[in-house]
């Protein structure tokens, strides 16, 4: 990612607030991708125990200690394979699902932080675009990209605007639902 820094530090409760269902396959591509960092995934780890109270796993124990000589994605994909039994590959139609929930997330948050201010919300939601690899199925709301639509009915730089946040609600409404029931 381009912009990682700017994802830095991103809260896990941001991602709570998305309501799609998280795991230790969510934490791990989080913090490849740097959007989270070590902090986030003790966090997540002291709720896991929390809810699951007769957890024994080793793994899990050492990252709930958090120090700083953790190898975090090398206990990550530890965990993954022993609750798994699968190891999480870039690219991967898993990895894949789980970096959409995090995009999913970003966006929604993006939504929320601009949603006053559509050009500045606009420009955000590109860098987005850009820093998660240019995914086909935001061309349509990406105010630099040339329309696959017919546009001359658009008089002027403010209906383009509307018409561009129209596309981006209704790819948040899609993905929320895809999310939900993959």
């Amino acid at each position: 990612m381009d912009h990682a820094e700017q994802y830095i530090n991103y809260s896990l409760c941001r991602l709570k607030q998305s309501n799609l269902h998280y795991d230790w396959k969510t934490i791990y591509v989080g913090y490849k991708l740097s959007i989270i960092k070590e902090a986030e995934v003790t966090q997540y780890t002291v709720e896991f125990l929390n809810t699951h109270p007769t957890c024994e796993n080793s793994s899990i124990m050492e990252l709930a200690w958090g120090e700083v000589d953790i190898d975090y994605e090398r206990v990550l994909r530890g965990i993954i394979q022993e609750l798994y039994g699968e190891e999480l590959i870039g690219g991967s139609s898993l990895w894949e699902y789980e970096k959409r929930k995090w995009r999913f997330s970003i966006l929604r948050d993006l939504d929320t932080e601009h949603k006053h201010s559509p050009q500045t919300l606009l420009h955000k939601i590109a860098e987005v675009y850009a820093d998660f690899g240019y995914p086909e199925e935001m061309e349509r709301f990406i105010y630099y990209m040339p329309s696959k639509e017919n546009t001359e009915l658009l008089s002027s730089e403010e209906d383009h605007i509307v018409r561009l946040i129209c596309f981006f609600y209704e790819f948040l409404r899609k993905e929320q639902r895809d999310l939900e029931h993959i």
